[in-house]
């Protein structure tokens, strides 16, 4: 037990490893010491992260061209350079390791600020929260509070009656979390320049403190969403598929920090041929976020193009839709007509 007890210690604070510490390389002595593993996975990263870039800047121009709202512009922009923005900070930290941990607090930042942009973006569509309480309570919608991430630990939690102060205290969990993120990130940046490796242990205090405020945030987001999905009206802007796209990614990309400094503690990466252990294992969890960016960017391409999301209302599509729409209702209105003077 005691042994065991010593094993979790050493996972948390070093390494279950004997390995001599020579510091993390720079990225010149890194760059010209590569294995042709490592030349292999940076080449590859390097071709996919442009593709990503690519592909995000070809959506921010349809979103420049095609959005009629400048409102809606900003936010939709802010979130297609998500996956574009957090693959270029992994890549920078794959060519230089010193970097990883400022890679991952601006990542992690610019993640906290998408959250709260989804929700904007929310309310901006029904043209601000009161319509949007007002077209709740018109279908009688009740506010699901079952929904991740405590839905995992509280499954049966009812639904609440609707009001307004519960839709507004919603939104401010949301807005909590890239505050309270901003704080810990400049707090984090402080101790790490300061101690560098050697601060690592208050580092994982703050990163343990700063969880529920992330939860917090990620609940609220999903109370909001998930209680307004049923609407008719966001079917037309395919809002749910730009939500879970943010959502997954965000998912991973949190997840993916704790597994990767547990593997490389635990010596999955052995201490590391180029690069010492824990820099080893973040360089790997870099790929994989350079990989996973592409992979969203992809299927936001695929799945909210233009000519099948309301959001681009300036799009040839909509506007024709929108002109069949108004002549379907002109033709009804002119037979009601008829009848009422028959």
């Amino acid at each position: 037990m005691k042994s065991l007890i010593d094993n979790l210690v050493k996972l948390v604070t070093s390494s279950l490893l004997n390995c001599s510490n020579d510091g993390v390389p720079s990225s010149e002595h890194f760059l010209s010491n590569l294995t042709p593993v490592y030349i292999i996975t940076l080449a590859v990263c390097s071709i996919v992260c442009m593709g990503t870039i690519a592909m995000g800047i070809l959506q921010i121009m349809y979103t420049m061209f095609y959005v009629g709202h400048q409102d809606r512009r900003l936010f939709i922009a802010y979130l297609a350079s998500t996956a574009p923005f957090v693959s270029a900070l992994s890549l920078c930290a794959m060519y230089m390791p010193r970097v990883w941990f400022l890679s991952h607090l601006i990542s992690f930042l610019y993640f906290s600020v998408a959250l709260w942009m989804i929700i904007c973006l929310l309310m901006q569509i029904f043209e601000g929260h009161n319509s949007l309480v007002n077209k709740m309570h018109e279908r009688d919608i009740e506010i699901d509070i079952s929904t991740p991430p405590f839905c995992c630990v509280f499954p049966c939690l009812p639904k609440v009656q609707l009001e307004e102060r519960k839709i507004r205290a919603c939104e401010w969990l949301v807005l909590q979390c890239p505050c309270v993120r901003l704080l810990a990130t400049l707090i984090s940046l402080f101790i790490y320049f300061e101690y560098g490796n050697d601060g690592m242990i208050p580092l994982k205090v703050l990163d343990f403190i700063a969880v529920p405020s992330v939860l917090l945030g990620i609940f609220g987001m999903h109370i909001l969403v998930t209680t307004v999905s049923n609407l008719d009206e966001l079917l037309s802007y395919r809002y749910i598929v730009v939500f879970r796209l943010l959502d997954l990614f965000f998912m991973f990309f949190g997840l993916q920090q704790p597994v990767f400094d547990f593997l490389g503690r635990y010596g999955a990466w052995g201490c590391g041929s180029v690069l010492p252990y824990l820099e080893t294992a973040f360089w790997w969890k870099n790929a994989f976020t350079v990989i996973e960016a592409f992979c969203v960017t992809l299927l936001a391409s695929l799945l909210i193009q233009p000519k099948r999301s309301a959001l681009f209302d300036k799009h040839p599509s909509m506007r024709s839709m929108d002109s069949s729409m108004h002549t379907v209702e002109v033709a009804i209105s002119d037979d009601e007509s008829k009848e009422t003077t028959a």
